[in-house]
């Protein structure tokens, strides 16, 4: 649970900078990340629970499967602001 929240910690600031280095609203991408980082968090976490019993998979595989969703949440935002711009 610690790693999620370090995660999420990370995901909140990642986003934050990448919106203002991309002059969008750094506040809603921060949000956006977040709340895409919590959703498919638990819905791994659920899953790993169910699965196994061991606790450092079930700790680790939901944070890391959280942060790779991020990264194509990120994309898609980046994408549609690059389109906003052109």
């Amino acid at each position: 649970m610690l790693l999620a929240k370090f995660a999420a910690v990370a995901v909140l600031v990642w986003f934050f900078h990448t919106a203002k280095e991309n002059g969008q609203a750094p506040f809603k991408w921060a949000i956006i990340g977040l709340i895409g980082f919590g959703i498919t968090w638990e819905i791994a976490h659920l899953i790993t629970d169910s699965v196994t019993s061991n606790r450092l998979f079930a700790a680790t595989v939901p944070a890391i499967i959280g942060f790779a969703a991020t990264w194509f949440i990120r994309q898609k935002l980046l994408l549609d602001a690059k389109n906003e711009n052109a």
